[in-house]
């Protein structure tokens, strides 16, 4: 049966089996989602979000990054995965290798990395198991998305299925379940996974819960199964299982795929926050102004060429002064229009005020997608700005930094990682100076809660 394969590979891969550069990805990933899971403390809402899982009580077995209370374990991850997705600008994948190189994997760090905080605090696992909990669970939730032919039009939120499995993998690793607990908690969990891509359309806050619920959920199935609480026997391949009920066009057998002999833990790292998709008309902006110094009085017209299926596409509306927060992190109108008028990307042009302020609402109004023959792929866009003297300039992008085929390193994390610090302003530079020297030694730690211990108030 597929679950027994997995919890095997859950449960059975040691440490050793993990290569340099796996163990490298996995600590670039934690310094990424912990930065954003820091800053995500100015996010729109977070106070209230704290007051209402404050309110709930309960054992207070983890800290959550940037953050003063401690809380249930699942209840920790969820709030972390809240966080840290607040600004879409943590870090996405793991891309998938191999044969299915280039398939649509999505945001599973903002779901496995905070469940492997939480639970690394609450059960006191090693340096060790906390990376190998990182690896494979981004490994088991990256399989689970590339076992689907991907679409947003028809999918169920990815997040919120796929990461779901990932959070499992986690939990049964650091919770140290044994085989039947784990098949087990496969099919409880089969119950609470989910989520919808509505919520990008209609730029809400809601678009963050499917990654948090399956951080919550994949520990719940954990801590269910633990408990003897039964869940169903087959719940991947059955009539009525994942994916008969959450496929649009599955593959099972491509979660197989080279497994355990590749791990797929390469995360891909933003340098700007907004949606991935964002990424490329925002560097050709960032080109531009670099290239002439405008106003944005100047500007007669802006138009970026996209291929035509970016046109019927939630990435293709303006920002308006009825809009939330999260409009701004999926609209390319607005990510062109704010370098324009502002000549930068900071995290403090994806809150308010920033967001509606009406000149820069205007000239997002005023951002125009053509569909054309031209460009390809799913990031190619050229970007044109004609100015009132006639002068057009233009700049043009293959792929985002940070993409797979355009991968950055340790140096860029890192400063991302302090633009997230100085932005939060609620963790000192000496704290997230240790969290960054105990990441860099988490193999040698048999006890790695003082990762944890070091970014909460």
């Amino acid at each position: 049966m597929l679950t027994t394969t997995l919890a095997a590979h859950i449960l059975e891969t040691p440490f050793e089996q993990f290569s340099a550069q796996d163990v490298e990805c996995a600590k670039l990933r934690l310094i990424d989602m912990l930065g954003c899971i820091v800053g995500g403390g100015r996010a729109p809402g977070t106070d209230a979000l704290v007051g209402l899982l404050a309110s709930w009580g309960g054992m207070g077995l983890a800290g959550v990054p940037g953050q003063s209370l401690r809380l249930p374990v699942h209840h920790a991850a969820f709030l972390s995965s809240l966080l840290g997705r607040a600004f879409d600008f943590e870090v996405t994948g793991p891309e998938a290798e191999g044969i299915h190189a280039g398939k649509m994997v999505g945001h599973v760090p903002s779901t496995t990395e905070p469940a492997a905080l939480a639970l690394t605090e609450a059960t006191g696992a090693s340096g060790r198991e906390l990376l190998a909990a990182v690896i494979l669970g981004g490994d088991v939730a990256a399989r689970f998305a590339v076992a689907n032919t991907f679409d947003f039009d028809r999918n169920f939120e990815v997040c919120g299925t796929a990461n779901a499995f990932g959070a499992l993998a986690v939990a049964a690793r650091l919770m140290r379940l044994d085989q039947a607990q784990t098949v087990n908690a496969f099919g409880i969990l089969l119950h609470m996974v989910g989520g919808s891509f509505q919520s990008l359309w209609d730029g809400v806050d809601a678009f963050r819960l499917p990654g948090a619920l399956a951080a919550q959920n994949g520990i719940l199935a954990a801590q269910m199964s633990r408990a003897g609480f039964g869940g169903v026997r087959d719940p991947l391949t059955s009539p009525q299982g994942y994916f008969a009920l959450f496929g649009n066009d599955p593959h099972p057998e491509n979660l197989r795929t080279d497994l355990g002999k590749v791990f797929y833990v390469k995360g891909m790292h933003k340098l700007h926050p907004s949606c991935y998709g964002n990424h490329n008309p925002i560097e050709s902006a960032l080109e531009i102004v670099r290239q002439c110094d405008f106003s944005a009085q100047d500007i007669a017209a802006v138009t970026l060429d996209v291929p035509a299926r970016r046109i019927r596409h939630f990435l293709n509306q303006p920002m308006r002064a009825a809009d939330a927060q999260p409009r701004a992190l999926f609209s390319i109108p607005y990510g062109v229009a704010n370098v324009l008028l502002r000549k930068s990307v900071e995290l403090d042009h994806y809150i308010a005020p920033a967001i509606h302020d009406p000149e820069v609402m205007v000239l997002s109004e005023r951002v125009v997608l053509v569909p054309s023959d031209r460009v390809s792929g799913t990031h190619q866009g050229l970007l044109s700005v004609t100015l009132t003297d006639g002068t057009i300039l233009q700049a043009e992008r293959l792929m985002p930094k940070g993409w797979a085929e355009n991968p950055v390193g340790r140096p860029e994390v890192e400063a991302k990682f302090w633009r997230n610090i100085g932005f939060a302003g609620s963790v000192s530079a000496d704290q997230a100076q240790r969290a960054l020297d105990v990441i860099d030694r988490l193999e040698t730690l048999d006890n790695a809660t003082a990762l944890t211990d070091c970014l909460t108030l």
